[in-house]
């Protein structure tokens, strides 16, 4: 649809885009939050880089469309985030080569909304034609022929826009659908032609392309492109559009500006749990604003997560009685806490291996010592077996019991129809045993109140919460998987999370 005019490619003029007052801030400033209840939308600046887009010449200074529409997604992702509970990213921030080459081509854009789990995908974009009496805007849509739901979505949001373009003037043309005339959708129906949109439907990302005027066209150049203002003015009427979609809500002055959405794991089968872990401050997240549900956990981090769901004070707990647990690491004080709890007492060797990933074996046992010490009586009265787990025997007998106990109360699943004792336990499955374990603890009622009570009394002593038990709680498995503290990623507090956190972040706080 766009043509380039041939009189006027020689020169291209790059507008200096003053984006300093559109920075985001550090994830250092920010606090993490879960992705329950927001709208994610992703802005894509059409073209980037060596690509111009369209390019229009008046009163002898060239303009491009590629850097017109980067201040349009900027001042559109300001706007934006003036409304509550709405996340923000842009395919590219600036129009240098670099910044370009994270989206290449059509559909990496795609994806990095998926990434960022867009409720919608908007590129933004200026039309040229080689008459330069054509004139007003477009919303490049789904012919609905596949994912319908999801191509209705795109319909909407378009058919917004170009109502609230409309009244700033611009003459609604309506909305372009173009059938592609060599791809079909997985249901044998022809395809969409544009990428933006095609990939869109093929990924489950309702996308759409807004073309807000013509750059070849005098009239709409003058009255919507020709100032900073005028190009704000479209931004807040693409904004209308997605705001009045969505029913979004402006934040009042108390609100939090600088939140830290987590977005990777809106698709993964264990979101409401994580949404749950964070939602109660037991997990947190990257400051690349992932949770990476699928990371493995460690022992360290464990441990670290049941201190916080316990709501105990840890205070008068230091100093360490393993060798490889350092008095000053930011789990010292839960492993000091879980040690005189009888939560844990560590490997025949003496030591506690922090940073070796958590068996699913080990974790169940650490589970159900966690809700002894909080007064429930974990002890199996079954014939130890189960036929629901088929790799029943492949569990150890220092952890049958244990397994066997938060399988059947529910708080531990199998990994299909085995148990996978031996298998990592990942983030995600944390979450899970998190909000398990707190949901068991408010709706039954322990066997013994009392001892409840006394592990909940935080007058105890400090040399008997680091004082080891004679012999180990946790016996070494024939083939425990270990992650080397320098390999892994997330217990090397120093690198990822301000000093004054360390004595309360583990390998799910950041």
């Amino acid at each position: 649809m766009k043509r380039f005019l041939s009189t006027i490619l020689a020169v291209v003029f790059c507008f200096s885009l003053g984006v300093g007052a559109f920075a985001a801030g550090t994830a250092e400033d920010g606090q993490y939050v879960s992705s329950a209840g927001w709208v994610f939308i992703t802005i894509d600046p059409g073209h980037g880089g060596a690509d111009t887009g369209a390019i229009a010449t008046y009163n002898g200074r060239q303009y491009a469309e590629r850097d017109l529409v980067m201040k349009i997604a900027l001042y559109l992702k300001e706007e934006l985030e003036t409304y509550r509970n709405v996340s923000v990213a842009m395919t590219r921030t600036s129009n240098a080569a670099s910044a370009c080459t994270q989206v290449g081509t059509i559909e990496p854009r795609v994806d990095f909304a998926k990434d960022h789990g867009a409720d919608l995908l908007v590129s933004l974009h200026l039309n040229a034609h080689n008459s330069t009496a054509v004139h007003g805007a477009w919303a490049l849509t789904s012919n609905g022929n596949y994912n319908q739901g999801v191509a209705a979505v795109g319909t909407a949001v378009g058919d917004n826009i170009l109502n609230e373009l409309s009244k700033l003037g611009v003459t609604r043309q309506g909305h372009l659908i173009r059938n592609s005339s060599d791809s079909r959708y997985p249901n044998g129906t022809v395809a969409d032609y544009y990428g933006i949109v095609r990939y869109g439907i093929l990924k489950s990302v309702p996308s759409l392309i807004v073309e807000h005027c013509f750059l070849t066209n005098q009239s709409d150049f003058s009255q919507f492109l020709s100032t900073d203002e005028k190009l704000r003015q479209l931004a807040l009427a693409d904004a209308a559009g997605i705001v009045d979609y969505f029913g979004l809500e402006k934040k009042d002055g108390t609100e939090l500006s600088n939140a830290i959405v987590l977005t990777d794991y809106r698709d993964h089968w264990g979101a409401s749990y994580i949404d749950r872990a964070i939602q109660a401050g037991w997990v947190k997240g990257y400051p690349d604003r992932t949770f990476r549900p699928d990371v493995t956990l460690s022992r360290a981090d464990f441990v670290t997560l049941l201190a916080r769901l316990s709501g105990e004070d840890l205070t008068p707990f230091g100093g360490s009685s393993f060798p490889d647990v350092s008095a000053d690491s930011y789990f010292a004080q839960s492993v000091a806490w879980a040690v005189n709890a009888g939560i844990i007492s560590g490997f025949p060797d003496g030591t506690f291996r922090p940073g070796e990933a958590i068996t699913r074996a080990q974790m169940a046992h650490i589970m159900a010592l966690y809700l002894k010490h909080k007064g429930f009586d974990t002890t199996y009265t079954g014939d130890g077996t189960d036929s629901r787990i088929a790799d029943i025997g492949t569990i150890g007998a220092w952890a049958l019991d244990d397994v066997l106990f938060c399988y059947g109360a529910g708080l531990l699943n199998g990994r299909g129809a085995n148990f996978e004792p031996d298998g990592i336990a990942t983030r995600a499955e944390a979450c899970t045993v998190l909000t398990r374990l707190y949901d068991y603890e408010t709706t039954n009622v322990p066997a013994s109140p009392q001892a409840a009570e006394v592990a909940e009394d935080a007058s105890v002593e400090p040399a008997e919460a680091i004082s080891p038990e004679p012999a180990s709680e946790i016996p070494e498995p024939e083939s425990a998987a270990s992650v080397p503290d320098g390999d892994d990623p997330i217990i090397e507090p120093d690198a990822i999370i301000p000093d004054e956190a360390q004595t309360t972040a583990g390998n799910l706080v950041e």
